[in-house]
């Protein structure tokens, strides 16, 4: 992990740079290494992430007994808010409060609005986690214009207070406070330049969905219009929120597209949940994440329990077959490419059973929708190394092996017909080649 070696020797540098610039004779410069120091030991992967906060303090209150706050205000002030930010840290948030509240109030008027601008939001976290809301709202409201929107720096800082705000807003009691804080969250929405901020884009659209979503809980009248914009919502912070970058995030924006989807309830959207919550308790590590992880599983039986009066004796499986094949063509694509990234990394014998499980499901479909389906399913394979291509193919003739004769040829036809469809000419020769290794039988 050369990363962490680095980390460690500019640690061990600071370290060593501090030892031998003495106190007495160059405070100023004892004092800059120290701060530098207690940065290193916050931001550091190395070791327990409490000790090396406590560590980090120790270097903060060295600096900050030196940077007089009558003579120098802003390396104070700039200590003291790196001190907040590591108690923070720590659990204390109150304590973390009192010294952004000093900083802010040590910038103020030095021509430092961006610094002070970043202690005010600060402050108004640290606030929100206490339950001082409106001291919270206001500590954001001071922030929120301080920030240089000429900057890329500036410009992320207040859509993040406006986000922190809206956070702030909607722990409130009642709607109100739920459309406060869907007014910053659009308003941050529009500030945003995706590709500038992508995870502020990923996490403004998230909090959206969750607050139409609560929204849509207390308005009956505006129930299903606020649910189809929580799902949009979630669905865009999804773009950001992948799997492989952000497992938690993934399986928090998943679980919550879930619960909107199957409150829009029939039953293409029921199976939208279900596909939703599998992907949520296929992620959730349940080491780490164990009430999410219960409390997904929970949405995904009940959601299973009401599938069952609309469509008896149907399996998971079975259902997300339906949910492809029954889909948009642009939808089936990026359902079953995500599902077959999923499944292609289990350890075996899992993996086979599942995609011979899925294989059979979408087999047995029959008719169009089960062409479309291996149509999505051929055209996600061709995006895949070809090792996965040929796992998932040897699980599709394994599931046609277990079909009845009839059922067998049918399915046998509609696998021709969508390679076909799906590839273009070399990708088609391959694709039979292999197939015709396998002793497959082009129909």
């Amino acid at each position: 992990m050369p990363e962490v070696t680095d980390r460690r020797k500019a640690l061990e540098a600071l370290e060593a740079q501090l030892a031998s610039t003495p106190r007495a004779s160059r405070p100023y410069e004892h004092a800059a290494i120290a701060y530098r120091l207690g940065l290193a030991y916050a931001e550091s992967p190395v070791g327990n992430a409490s000790d090396s906060l406590r560590k980090a303090l120790a270097c903060y209150d060295v600096a900050a007994a030196i940077f007089d706050p009558r003579s120098d205000p802003v390396e104070h002030a700039r200590v003291i808010n790196a001190a907040g930010a590591a108690q923070r840290a720590l659990g204390d948030p109150r304590r973390a409060g009192g010294l952004f509240a000093k900083a802010a109030e040590l910038l103020d008027g030095r021509e430092r609005d961006s610094e002070r601008a970043a202690a005010l939001n600060n402050l108004g976290l640290a606030r929100t986690e206490v339950g001082e809301l409106e001291a919270a709202v206001e500590a954001f409201d001071a922030a929120v214009d301080l920030f240089d929107t000429s900057t890329a720096e500036g410009r992320r800082g207040r859509v993040a207070t406006l986000h922190n705000r809206g956070q702030a807003h909607a722990a409130g009691p009642g709607e109100e406070g739920v459309e406060a804080a869907l007014v910053d969250y659009e308003e941050a929405r529009a500030d945003l330049d995706p590709d500038e901020a992508p995870y502020h884009h990923g996490l403004v659209s998230h909090s959206i969905g969750v607050a139409c979503s609560t929204l849509a809980a207390v308005r009956p009248s505006d129930r299903d219009a606020l649910l189809e914009e929580a799902v949009k919502a979630f669905s865009e912070s999804l773009t950001v929120f992948t799997r492989s970058s952000f497992p938690f995030q993934y399986a928090l924006a998943k679980y919550n597209l879930g619960l909107a989807h199957a409150g829009l309830g029939g039953a293409m959207n029921l199976r939208r949940a279900l596909a939703c919550f599998e992907d949520a308790v296929a992620t959730l590590d349940t080491r780490v994440h164990a009430d999410a992880w219960r409390q997904a599983y929970a949405s995904l039986e009940r959601t299973e329990k009401e599938l069952e009066s609309i469509a008896l004796d149907m399996s998971r499986a079975a259902h997300f077959a339906a949910l492809v094949g029954g889909s948009r063509r642009d939808d089936r694509a990026e359902l079953i490419r995500e599902r077959l990234v999923r499944l292609l990394v289990l350890p075996d014998p899992t993996r086979g059973s599942a995609l011979t499980e899925l294989a059979l499901a979408s087999a047995r479909l029959g008719g169009a929708r089960g062409r479309a389906f291996m149509e999505a399913e051929l055209g996600a394979l061709m995006e895949l190394p070809n090792e996965h291509l040929e796992i998932a193919l040897r699980a599709r003739l394994d599931a046609h092996a277990r079909l009845t004769e009839a059922e067998r040829e049918e399915a046998d036809r509609a696998l021709d017909a969508a390679i076909g469809e799906a590839l273009q000419g070399p990708q088609r020769i391959f694709v039979r080649d292999f197939l015709y290794s396998l002793d497959w039988e082009r129909p």
